[in-house]
């Protein structure tokens, strides 16, 4: 009888961790990979994080149980439309884009018994490298993460214990939500940054006294700008994606940028200092929730009852058909 299969469709950080997971857990699965960039494909066999690599992307997806689109947001809407003839009924398809509700539009249309599930999983900092790509990926990268699982209405249930024991079986800890709550809550802890980056940037960079300014910018500065956005593709669908939330979040900053000139001007050193010293206790205690919510790595063999046994139930029908 043929393994369960799943298709990773982008085989960078994310998917190529995904891939590298899996193969940690012990999970008897086949792994298929798919990345349009051949190299990039090729390096994620050598390191052992897919089974095999197809460079067509429905032959990658044939008899998948579950496929993974672990592509930017730009990639994930023609993915999907060039997918949607081909697939079969029973599978699962999710993503790992940081925007869901322009997202789960995309996936309206697809075949009948086809099951969409949003995902997101937002990486702690502990485990996140330096570097990008498949070749810093990391079987522990998703160890500890926040996994948003994100449904649409008519979800079948079955799809969502697919999904969540997957989160599972990668180290995570799934997290339910809706899409438009999803998107509203990244625009400010995950968007905003990178807004503000680009605007201090902007400010900082178009100013008159940016040539002799730069030779004094140091760690704290490279720091403030690293969340800035690289691919500007990329960057601005995100942006247009979540415009009304984070225009409500750049309203807020306004307000708050205003109240802290205002004590300066007024030179309120209480003020200040209580504000500074309220808002460093907040993030300290958020620190040391992030923390504690790190979990031991997974084994699908301590996971006989639970996860992998789930997770393994939503792939048992879907094993790849032998051709005629």
């Amino acid at each position: 009888m043929p393994k369960s299969r799943v298709t990773i469709v982008g085989l960078g950080l994310i998917g190529g961790s995904m891939g590298l997971a899996l193969k940690k857990s012990k999970l008897d699965v086949e792994i298929i990979g798919h990345d349009r960039d051949s190299g990039v494909a090729s390096r994620a066999k050598k390191r052992g994080a897919v089974d095999a690599t197809k460079w067509n992307l429905i032959d990658a997806c044939e008899g998948a149980g579950l496929i993974v689109l672990a592509l930017p947001l730009d990639g994930i809407k023609e993915t999907l439309a060039a997918l949607k003839p081909y697939l079969a009924p029973g599978v699962v398809v999710t993503d790992t884009a940081t925007t869901k509700v322009p997202v789960l539009e995309w996936a309206e249309g697809l075949p009948e018994g086809v099951h969409f599930v949003g995902g997101d999983p937002v990486i702690r900092l502990e485990t996140l490298p330096a570097k990008s790509g498949i070749d810093a990926a990391d079987a522990d990268l998703l160890r500890g993460a926040t996994y948003c699982i994100v449904p649409s209405t008519h979800t079948s249930s079955s799809a969502i214990d697919t999904l969540s024991s997957f989160a599972t079986l990668l180290g995570a800890n799934p997290y339910f939500l809706d899409a438009a709550e999803h998107d509203g809550l990244m625009a400010g802890v995950q968007h905003l940054p990178a807004a503000l980056a680009t605007v201090l940037l902007a400010a900082t960079i178009r100013s008159q006294g940016w040539r002799e300014m730069s030779k004094l910018a140091g760690a704290d500065y490279q720091t403030a700008t690293g969340f800035a956005p690289q691919d500007s593709a990329t960057a601005r669908e995100q942006f247009v994606a979540h415009r009304t939330d984070l225009i409500r979040w750049i309203d807020a900053v306004t307000s708050e940028l205003s109240e802290l000139r205002a004590m300066l001007a007024r030179e309120d050193s209480a003020a200040l200092e209580t504000l500074i010293k309220s808002l460093a206790a907040e993030r300290e205690q958020w620190i040391h929730s992030k923390q504690d919510a790190m979990g031991p790595s997974v084994d699908a063999r301590d996971l006989q009852f639970s996860p992998a046994r789930m997770f393994f139930g939503g792939l048992a029908d879907r094993a790849p058909k032998k051709k005629n």
